[in-house]
């Protein structure tokens, strides 16, 4: 197609640069589509919002939030610079679509942490401005038909109408079919029956748009969002306490029974009720509490104060967006209890789309803010992650919804550093930049998965929080926490540290592997002490080398054992190395920290992320991988999968089984190297 026939279709429009930075209109939550022909009607992705902006051959790509995310999605950016345009703003959604048609978030979030991209599509609905011409201004339905030209040469809107409202709702399909770049395809009039035929189908649901408005940046009347959301009923096996002054429950404890007859936990409800009906539930819940959890296996994030297990008699239907591979619903609302239905009724594989008369039968009509809604929160495992996509890395784009993924993907990896241990926090509201800030107490709040523990300090007693499991960790997500430390000692034993930690500071003047040999001759003095150490990197430029102990030593007597060890690598090598912790005087230095056994001071935990641009983390290492040829910066947010899915041997494997003890003469034994 020939830019200048495009450019004849925008010949009323103003000319003007394309808009930066992008400033995407949004959509309303309604119950309902609109029916009048007024109202064209496109299918809702379950992806990320993303606008295109096209500067002489210069592709950027720019999330809602207004950040950069070009590098996350290299092929958008290779298939835009094959259209023949040299200025261009589009607006659009980057999706991962099934073989049936369906978008799914999931397999979205998987794709961009190194799992298959093969499905990925940018659907695009809106063109904003083209080679001068401001084409935001022209009617919706002129926008979309100079867009559908020049993604394909043609305009299908035509027989697009003519089609089958099955087939037109599944015109989604995959990638293979028509390239990354997809035209979306709409429907004018008739939104009640292409709903119906939508949610049918299982799809996301649609979005009603105005025909005749011009782009109109920010949440308007203009654009309307219809979601379809599946039904189903689930047995209620427990309940949390509410938070602040919420009354009644938290949220309710669900699950549903596979074909071996367990009960497997699904997840957590908490909305969708009014203030009478939690009360309500509250009293009839307590009559069936039970000290004995009625799920199997054990859910993990549960085992805390304000978890309440009742016997399984009850069953709750429950609206919800879909149900992820490991079977955990995703933003869930409930809707009643189904008197009458016994408990093992509720089986797995039965769902079924809450279209309208399904949801008139709640109990009672509920406002929109009752409804789930998909930009203002999302249910992970036993934690509720409000504004999932408050962007906390600018630079790469990622969101707080990717930083719970991570976390989800390194559960297993992650817990056993910091299961038991006071934590000390850095908390970025609004994500990497100045608004970070270190959190050291817990004070008033914190969300459910964490629980408190108070320590004596010297004139004082201090809150701390304590993070056991998956649930925990997900909760300092919520709270926007981007980097985990925690204390050498568990609040089981907190006067007796069960560990040894130096870390590793270089100047800005060391190169690495300066760091890498500062680390070797830690790990031999604590050889010479028959004591084995293991090292990980910082999420920095420095690393901890850290030593299992025996909780034997008080504080005060770990401390000492580190500052003897750090004074005697500095009197063999001052000018390398340094144990005083001023930055002046040290920049060709490595400071050797041996601080972080001090009562209260804390260090990194293992896998934690860091509030640094690139979404770094500190990444436990084997001592054979430390080289002058290894870069810690390779280990972030987004490289860390590649690294658990290859089979390897964890490196510090042996490090949980360790049962070694300081010896006596540890001060004197190091002073005599």
């Amino acid at each position: 197609m020939a830019p200048a026939t495009v450019r004849r279709r925008a010949a009323r429009a103003r000319a003007t640069t394309p808009r930066a930075p992008f400033t995407p209109q949004l959509a309303r939550l309604v119950r309902e589509p609109p029916a009048g022909d007024a109202w064209l009607h496109e299918l809702k992705y379950d992806g990320y919002r993303v606008g295109c902006l096209v500067d002489d051959g210069d592709v950027r790509l720019v999330s809602r939030a207004g950040n950069d995310c070009t590098a996350r999605f290299p092929e958008v950016v290779a298939a835009v610079r094959q259209l023949p345009v040299r200025h261009a703003a589009l607006d659009g959604e980057v999706a991962s679509v099934r073989p049936d048609g369906r978008t799914s978030f999931q397999d979205l979030q998987q794709a961009l942490s190194g799992g298959s991209r093969a499905a990925l599509v940018y659907f695009v609905f809106d063109l904003l401005h083209l080679d001068g011409e401001d084409v935001a201004r022209l009617p919706l339905e002129r926008r979309k038909a100079i867009l559908a030209r020049l993604l394909a040469g043609r305009s299908r809107e035509a027989a697009h109408r003519r089609a089958p409202a099955a087939a037109r709702a599944a015109s989604a399909a995959h990638r293979g079919a028509e390239g990354v770049l997809q035209f979306t395809e709409h429907v004018v009039g008739n939104g009640p029956a292409f709903f119906a035929e939508v949610c049918r189908l299982g799809l996301e649901g649609i979005v009603s748009k105005r025909r005749d408005l011009p782009y109109d940046p920010g949440r308007h009347g203009g654009w309307i969002k219809t979601k379809c959301l599946q039904r189903a009923e689930f047995v209620v096996g427990g309940f949390t306490d509410p938070e602040g002054t919420r009354p009644g429950i938290g949220a309710l404890i669900v699950g549903r029974h596979d074909d071996a007859g367990r009960l497997v936990c699904a997840g957590k409800v908490g909305t969708g009720f009014t203030q009478e009906s939690a009360i309500a539930l509250r009293r009839r819940l307590e009559t069936l509490e039970t000290p004995t959890c009625p799920f199997t296996p054990f859910p993990s994030g549960f085992r805390r104060r304000g978890v309440h297990w009742v016997r399984p008699e009850l069953v709750a239907e429950v609206t919800f967006s879909e149900m992820t591979s490991d079977g955990k619903i995703r933003q869930p609302s409930f809707r009643g209890l189904r008197e009458g239905t016994a408990a093992p009724a509720a089986r797995y594989g039965k769902t079924r789309p809450a279209g309208k008369a399904a949801r008139d039968e709640a109990a009672g009509a509920r406002d929109e803010a009752a409804a789930p809604r998909d930009d203002a929160a999302v249910a992970l495992p036993a934690v509720r992650l409000t504004h999932p996509e408050r962007v906390l890395y600018p630079d790469l784009g990622l969101t707080k919804r990717d930083i719970a993924a991570y976390y989800e993907r390194v559960a297993q990896w992650i817990v056993p550093h910091i299961a038991g241990r006071p934590l000390t926090l850095v908390r970025c509201p609004s994500g990497v930049g100045e608004s970070c800030f270190f959190m050291k107490h817990s004070r008033v709040w914190a969300p459910p998965g964490l629980r408190r523990v108070r320590i004596q300090e010297k004139t004082k007693l201090g809150e701390y929080l304590v993070a056991d499991d998956l649930a925990g960790i997900l909760a300092l997500v919520q709270m926007d926490v981007l980097e985990i430390h925690t204390w050498n000692s568990t609040v089981d034993d907190v006067e007796h540290p069960n560990r040894l930690v130096l870390d590793l500071d270089p100047g800005p003047d060391v190169r690495w592997p300066a760091v890498v040999a500062a680390a070797r001759a830690v790990r031999d003095v604590f050889a010479a002490l028959g004591l084995e150490s293991f090292v990980k990197t910082t999420g920095g430029v420095g690393l901890h080398v850290v030593v299992p102990v025996v909780p034997a030593l008080d504080w005060h007597e770990c401390l000492e054992v580190a500052r003897a060890l750090a004074d005697a690598i500095v009197r063999h090598d001052p000018r390398a190395y340094t144990a005083a912790v001023p930055k002046a005087g040290r920049e060709r230095k490595i400071l050797l920290d041996y601080l972080r056994n001090n009562r209260t001071n804390t260090s990194v935990a293992a896998f934690s992320t860091r509030a640094r641009a690139g979404a770094p983390i500190s990444m436990p290492l084997a001592w054979d991988e430390l080289t002058p040829r290894l870069r810690p910066s390779r280990f972030t947010v987004q490289s860390v999968g590649r690294r658990l899915r290859v089979p390897r041997t964890d490196p510090w494997a042996s490090y949980w089984t360790l049962r070694q003890r300081v010896p006596p003469n540890a001060r004197a034994a190091i002073a005599a190297l």
